[in-house]
């Protein structure tokens, strides 16, 4: 019978470390490696959702590179519209040649200092003051050139006014216009020069 019981205890005691042994390498080894997995399986989750960010953004630049020529068009139009130096000698002609296409005549031309735009970095802009003299019509035709899409210098038109003209026909108007006109001269260049001929 001791046999028997010793037997018994030796089996019992096998599956006590054999248990133990179980136990040990599920919390020693597989737990851990659980774990592992589900921080892979987050980073996989993470690594795809990159991935369809930067598909969507493959994709936008490739149709923008099939729009290159047309984007490089109005790259080049908006670099236009800020030239280098005032070209203000260029603008006031401009401006007179616009008048006279509409049948306004652009006089009283003063042009004032640059001063640094606090809206965008690196760029100037020039207050000019002019009288135009014309017809309603003649007018607004002349509104409509200086502040459309036919104006290739960026300006801006601060303020307006309208009163009768000293002209001998009753039915003209006169329009006193400040206008800013822009600049962005290269970096580190300072303050543009106006010059006015």
């Amino acid at each position: 019978m001791v046999t028997r019981y010793g037997n018994r205890l030796w089996l019992a005691a096998g599956c006590l470390v054999i248990a133990l042994l179980v136990a040990g390498t599920y919390f020693g080894v597989v737990s851990t490696m659980s774990s592992d997995t589900d921080a892979l399986h987050d980073q996989t989750g993470t690594a795809h959702l990159q991935m369809v960010g930067l598909r969507k953004q493959i994709a936008k630049l490739e149709a923008d590179r099939k729009n290159e020529k047309q984007l490089t068009a109005a790259r080049d139009a908006y670099r236009d519209a800020l030239p280098t130096d005032s070209g203000v000698p260029a603008f006031l002609r401009q401006l007179q040649a616009s008048g006279s296409d509409v049948g306004v005549d652009v006089s009283g031309l003063t042009v004032g200092t640059p001063t640094k735009d606090e809206a965008v970095p690196g760029v100037w802009s020039i207050e000019i003051q002019l009288t135009a003299d014309g017809k309603p019509d003649e007018l607004d035709d002349f509104l409509g050139q200086l502040q459309g899409s036919a104006q290739k210098r960026a300006v801006l038109i601060e303020s307006a006014g309208l009163a009768n003209s000293e002209s001998a026909d009753p039915k003209d108007l006169r329009l006193n216009l400040t206008v800013k006109a822009f600049v962005a001269p290269p970096v580190g260049a300072g303050a543009p020069t106006v010059t006015t001929n």
